[in-house]
């Protein structure tokens, strides 16, 4: 079975165990495809046994022309509740201490939905499938974690990464990341991932899990991300924004000017203060001996705009101002374990729109 996976953002901390992957794009052949029809009875049967877990009863429902049933599930019911840490939890609609430049609205490229609304009192979330479940247990078996980021030149696992990395004491950053590719056959979504022990036994993809507390009645994870850009055309860009709430501890998550909802400091160790490593770029799997997938784009960072995958308007937040700041020189590096196949560029140009910019990629092809 031959399998590809890009990402073209990631956002972790090295140290305090999180992955958090705020767009996710990810290509599967059919044999990888095919291969998940061939289940058991009883691997069907624990299937269903998980999604009756999973997905709570809904107010109202509804289906989204991408053909996803987003149901509408009371707040204070939804699945972040069943974790043990939270039963005692409050939920917090919007943070308290907001950095600077993040609660005013951004004209951004990628439109929100607006075929998404909840009742008063309600917030979408998109029903998980078979094949969510299916996707995620392949891809843990691929053992996309933290270990396989930035640790080593030499290759023993298939995994390979080019990005720029942040490596200093931090409480969030944003930048606006360029949309490529598809996830599952038909489009790019929003997705993130969390652990809080290192993907040991926690974390899990969306709300496939309890963790994630979703406060809007707009934006829900898993969403549709369209139109998405072409080679040598159009070019889109979403807005994503992860940083935490300096008066509770809450790891707030916004797309585009939206608050999303945000992971609660209870589940967190290490986290729960700070974090002390980010990175925007991409990671690519492929099993040994065999060929890599593309990443980004599928092109080089040389030919630039237009052509290659991009992340741009990159800032973090530093603790003495709480509010968003370009990155300090001396933090930044460029990371790239395989430059010929994938590699990263990183450019500042302060005085324009793009700040510190990142283009990141390759076409794959190679054999390790």
């Amino acid at each position: 079975m031959d399998a590809g996976f890009r990402t073209m953002a990631a956002k972790y901390s090295k140290n305090t165990t999180v992955l958090l992957l705020v767009t996710f794009a990810l290509l599967l052949d059919s044999d990888a495809v095919q291969g998940w029809g061939a289940l058991s009875k009883v691997e069907d049967l624990e299937l269903d046994r998980q999604l009756k877990l999973l997905n709570k009863p809904a107010i109202m429902s509804f289906q989204t022309e991408y053909g996803d049933i987003v149901d509408c599930v009371d707040i204070y019911k939804q699945l972040a509740f069943d974790h043990p840490l939270l039963k005692n939890h409050t939920i917090q609609m919007k943070p308290e201490t907001i950095p600077d430049e993040a609660s005013r609205a951004y004209t951004h490229s990628n439109d929100v939905p607006n075929n998404i609304s909840c009742p008063h009192g309600s917030v979408p979330i998109r029903r998980s499938t078979k094949e969510d479940l299916l996707m995620e247990n392949y891809l843990k078996s691929l053992r996309m974690n933290y270990k396989h980021w930035y640790t080593s030149s030499i290759d023993i696992s298939g995994h390979h990464s080019a990005a720029l990395t942040f490596e200093s004491q931090n409480y969030g950053g944003k930048a606006r990341i360029n949309v490529n590719q598809f996830l599952y056959a038909n489009n790019s979504r929003l997705y993130t991932f969390w652990t809080a022990d290192g993907y040991q036994k926690s974390g899990c993809y969306n709300v496939l899990c309890p963790g994630f507390v979703q406060v809007s009645s707009e934006i829900t994870l898993g969403l549709s991300l369209l139109p998405t850009s072409t080679y040598g055309g159009p070019q889109y860009d979403m807005l994503i924004s992860l940083y935490q709430d300096q008066t509770t501890g809450n790891w707030w998550f916004m797309f585009q000017d939206k608050y999303v909802g945000y992971w609660p400091k209870e589940i967190f160790t290490s986290l729960a203060k700070s974090a002390d490593f980010i990175s925007w770029g991409g990671q690519v799997y492929s099993p040994i001996k065999e060929r890599s997938p593309e990443m980004g784009s599928g092109r080089f960072p040389e030919e630039g705009y237009g052509k290659s995958a991009y992340i741009k308007q990159i800032k973090v937040v530093n603790n003495e101002k709480n509010g968003f700041v370009d990155p300090t020189d001396s933090a930044t590096k460029i990371y790239a374990d395989k430059p010929f196949c994938y590699n990263a560029i990183h450019n500042v140009l302060k005085d324009d729109e793009w700040g510190h910019h990142v283009y990141f990629g390759g076409h794959g092809n190679c054999t390790f």
